[in-house]
């Protein structure tokens, strides 16, 4: 499979009214990530597309990283290595389960080497001297590999979020804000860098503390890259964590549009909206743009969808 084979249509966006907005006067979009590949989905295609890229064009046939169990990203960079001949090593954070979940089971399945490390030692996972000390341990030599960062966060992972409003040939003046969800930032910093300040970003961490977020963007932008903000109350208790209201309202707007949620990133966002819709916070005539950011292959990891 060739690069262009991940991305071989535009990237669709879906008109959306259900009972979420019709109380209020807005105009709502959803680009739909979660459409980008069936196995490669989301915003994951985008944060590895340049790492892939930088990887082959330097002949290097093996990417390493970090996640856990459940992590889109390894479950993204699994898929990526098998469908475009690359080797693959998944740090994976804590002891090996005696049960490995549907996601580990899926990259073993293609070809990942999983290596399970204490969760002290995967604190480690962000300095260069645990980097050695790993591939040290795996006999792989520095020049012969390209080390992701947890998530596809970096330089080059901003880069490729800066293509995601060109996949689905978006053009942000048509928008008021465009709003996402945010883990690590990059996706957020890659598209605030795309839209040169002619839109408002409004970006909502799904971890509960994500005011560091701010600084972690800001260091992709530039000075006059103004036009962006964090909303931090609508995490639901913390990263991964589901509420009664925001099962009930992944499942209502599932039925309502046909469009599937994950309960760590998009249907957190969602349900903000549907806050703010209720509290008369949007505008009158409001065009937003929702960015899925897909993941859906973690809910899996919740007794509601697991098989």
């Amino acid at each position: 499979m060739c690069f262009s084979d991940v991305i071989s249509n535009k990237v669709p966006i879906e008109r959306i009214n259900t009972s979420l907005i019709r109380s209020s006067t807005i105009n709502l979009d959803i680009l739909r990530l979660d459409k980008v590949h069936p196995l490669i989905s989301g915003n994951k295609w985008f944060k590895l597309k340049y790492f892939l890229i930088n990887a082959r064009s330097k002949g290097i046939k093996t990417l390493l990283s970090f996640g856990g169990a459940w992590s889109n990203h390894l479950h993204a960079l699994a898929a990526a290595g098998y469908h475009l001949g690359f080797q693959t090593v998944g740090i994976v954070r804590g002891e090996k389960p005696a049960n490995s979940s549907a996601m580990l089971k899926d990259a073993e399945r293609w070809g990942m080497k999983l290596i399970y490390v204490s969760r002290s030692d995967y604190r480690k996972r962000y300095e260069a001297e645990y980097h050695q000390a790993l591939l040290k341990a795996l006999s792989i030599a520095s020049d012969q590999v390209v080390i992701v960062p947890e998530g596809g966060s970096g330089e080059l992972g901003v880069r490729g979020c800066e293509d995601i409003l060109l996949a689905g040939s978006v053009q942000a003046a048509e928008y008021d804000e465009i709003w996402l969800a945010c883990g690590t930032g990059a996706t957020m910093a890659g598209v605030v860098r795309s839209v040169d300040s002619v839109v408002h970003v409004r970006g909502f961490p799904v971890l509960k503390g994500g005011g560091f977020l701010k600084a972690d963007i800001q260091q992709y932008l530039k000075p006059t890259e103004t036009r962006w903000s964090l909303e931090l109350n609508h995490h639901c208790g913390g990263y991964g964590k589901m509420t009664p209201e925001l099962m009930q309202f992944i499942l209502t707007f599932e039925q309502e549009t046909g469009i599937p949620l994950d309960p760590v990133y998009t249907g957190k966002l969602l349900l903000a909206l549907k806050h703010k819709a209720e509290s008369g916070e949007l505008l009158i005539n409001q065009r937003l743009l929702l960015i899925h950011t897909g993941g859906l292959q973690g809910r899996r990891g919740f007794s509601e969808w697991a098989t």
